[in-house]
């Protein structure tokens, strides 16, 4: 599960997002238990930000929301997975989305996407 979790951080942070969805589908049918609504979240970020590379604004807020709903139950991490990091960059991410369709912007800021990161992890030593 940790390869498809790297996996998945890799793609999208590549901002290869069709890819990020596909790992994250794969974790998503391996995952069991509380795993199962992480990683439910995590697929519906992902296509969230496949939504808005694709400039379709309203079905990209509708899955980040998604996402932000799942992903809040998980406190600071889960799994070494930063969810307060992708928490922060996926409301900011709406919050851009809500302002252009309000057209108090232009265009979505794409220098705005986050990357999603692992927590560093200290040495045994």
């Amino acid at each position: 599960m940790d390869i498809i979790l790297h996996k998945t951080i890799n793609a999208f942070n590549r901002r290869d997002f069709s890819e990020a969805v596909r790992q994250s589908t794969e974790g998503l049918a391996f995952a069991r238990g509380r795993d199962e609504a992480f990683w439910m979240g995590l697929l519906d970020a992902c296509e969230g930000y496949e939504h808005l590379a694709g400039k379709r604004m309203l079905k990209a807020e509708a899955k980040l929301i998604a996402s932000m709903q799942k992903l809040r139950n998980f406190g600071f991490r889960h799994n070494d997975f930063e969810v307060t990091a992708a928490l922060a960059g996926i409301r900011l991410a709406v919050e851009e989305i809500r302002a252009v369709k309000q057209e108090n912007k232009k265009v979505f800021d794409v220098s705005i996407l986050p990357q999603l990161r692992l927590a560093a992890k200290a040495d045994d030593h």
